[in-house]
């Protein structure tokens, strides 16, 4: 008894220090990670600007600074209000628009830069730990077992990631928490008699989790379905009240519904590049599903032992969920992660794409996991009486999974460029910004998409000036500069400046910055 009560110890302790370091690497470096190309077209949104509009307004030739250019175009100011952010977001609707509209609310409140706008992120990852314990507690009813699920959560390389990302995938995973376990209370208190606050209440969330992404409808999907499979025609006043608790929730989203209709030719163009194929994506789902766990900005491997560590456990998981708990607990894990899952995979298998390659698209199958896994590890330390050994065994198996977090947190916290922020779009501007800052009056030229150079332009100083060229414009290059930059130059752009200038351009670095020479 006193081994056993010693052990319990360790594991409340274990779970305290690994939440508190859950928390620490949420807040860690904000600032130095690169604002990468996806986060500033977040900016640019909330700034009420579409891509096009920032090309015709910002291309034109004329030298401006960097400063102007973020704050005219990163952050909110007085050219713009939320009418303009929401026409911009119109042209995207891929994108639902609640994390927007409280991302322009969160700076025009804390004031313009990066650390705020990605605070709000930190803001809503805090926030979900709360709501995985809670989430827990209605499925497996086990406060240890829900503070186990909060340490995997917290400390888990994917949510710490996205939990320093200027984008909505925070958000999102709030309101799918919320709204699961909003939906699994209403089930319980609706045994003897209908609430119609706590069924309007999930009709709320309902409506968040939609005005936060739009795969939030696949988790409407395993919603529905867990109610009618489980509640049965025995219960049918709960189907019903779910069915009304939807269209409300429905109805309240209805107004970004229509927009989304209306702008449905946007949304096809927008989504096309999903429909491209994608070699090797059994290797990217195994990739995917090792980064929940373990993640040292590792590439596909099919050698990788972690991968089939984490695969062995988290099927083992599954498994274990299925036979060891009442049906209806592993009904709601299983549609959770098997219907986004399923509406993903099943059209790459069969009409190609890469859908499904993309771990934040999968969120809801990521929480399902973590909730198998809390629930293996949990009834194995806490119930587990078949030897001293067999209790060692699944003890060091939940220090490997926290240990493996945390040194997937610890790795990531130093590096300005991690996976998520696409290698081909930002790695090199690090140093291409310490390049140019070395210089008292440097001009940067450049006709490169919008995305790559406002992500450059966060890691420049403000008074660095910059020339942005249309693909069809010769450039009038200023004399009063020096030295004189090219960034990601077309072709085109270096030919008409050898030719208009006779001079010689030299590789500054990477093939991403070019140096300008005058011939002597």
């Amino acid at each position: 008894m006193t081994s056993r009560t010693f052990s319990l110890t360790w594991l409340h302790r274990s779970i305290v220090f690994i939440l508190i370091c859950g928390l620490f690497f949420r807040f860690y470096n904000l600032d130095r990670k690169v604002y990468w190309y996806d986060e500033t077209m977040t900016s640019l949104r909330v700034a009420g600007y579409t891509q096009a509009e920032f090309v015709d307004r910002a291309f034109t030739g004329e030298v401006t600074s960097i400063g102007e250019l973020r704050n005219t175009y990163q952050y909110p100011n007085e050219t713009r209000d939320l009418k303009d952010s929401i026409d911009a977001l119109s042209r995207h609707p891929e994108h639902s628009p609640l994390y927007y509209i409280i991302a322009r609310w969160w700076l025009q409140l804390f004031g313009n830069s990066v650390t705020t706008i990605r605070s709000l992120s930190v803001v809503f990852g805090v926030a979900a730990i709360p709501l995985m314990y809670w989430l827990c507690c209605e499925l497996f009813s086990q406060p240890l077992i829900s503070w186990l699920g909060v340490a995997i959560f917290s400390i888990s390389p994917f949510h710490v990631l996205y939990a320093q990302e200027a984008r909505e995938y925070s958000l999102w995973t709030v309101t799918i928490l919320l709204s699961s376990a909003v939906l699994l209370r209403t089930l319980r208190f609706s045994k003897s008699r209908i609430s119609l606050s706590l069924w309007s209440g999930y009709g709320v969330t309902v409506a968040l989790g939609l005005y936060a992404h739009p795969f939030s409808a696949f988790v409407l999907i395993s919603h529905g379905l867990y109610v009618v499979i489980s509640q049965g025609w025995k219960r049918l006043q709960n189907i019903i009240a779910y069915g009304g608790a939807s269209l409300f929730g429905v109805l309240l989203f209805s107004p970004w519904l229509y927009i989304v209709l209306q702008n449905m030719s946007y949304f096809v163009q927008n989504t096309k590049s999903t429909m491209n194929p994608r070699e090797n994506l059994h290797l990217i789902w195994g990739l995917n599903l090792r980064r929940i766990f373990v993640d040292v900005n590792q590439g596909m491997s099919p050698i990788d032992p972690t991968l089939y560590l984490v695969l062995f456990l988290v099927l083992y998981a599954i498994l274990f969920l299925l036979r060891s708990t009442p049906s209806q607990t592993s009904l709601f894990v299983i549609l959770l992660m098997g219907v986004t899952g399923m509406a993903l995979l099943v059209p790459d298998i069969l009409l190609g794409g890469r859908r499904s390659n993309n771990l934040r698209y999968v969120v809801p199958c990521v929480i399902g996991i973590q909730l198998a896994v809390t629930y293996l590890l949990g009834v194995k330390l806490l119930t587990l009486r078949l030897g001293f050994r067999s209790y060692r065994r699944w003890q060091y198996a939940l220090l490997g999974l926290l240990f493996s977090g945390l040194i997937s947190c610890i790795a990531s916290s130093q590096a300005a460029v991690w996976w998520h922020k696409s290698y081909a779009k930002s790695r090199y501007n690090p140093a291409i910004a310490s390049i140019i800052s070395e210089f008292d009056r440097p001009l940067l030229i450049s006709d490169e998409k919008p995305g790559r150079i406002l992500s450059l332009s966060h890691l420049l100083y403000s008074d660095v000036k910059l020339q942005l060229i249309d693909n069809a414009d010769d450039p009038d290059i200023p004399s009063n500069y020096q030295p004189i930059f090219l960034y990601r130059p077309s072709d085109r752009l270096q030919t008409s400046i050898q030719q208009q200038y006779n001079a010689t351009i030299e590789r500054a670095y990477k093939g991403w910055l070019w140096k300008l020479n005058e011939k002597g």
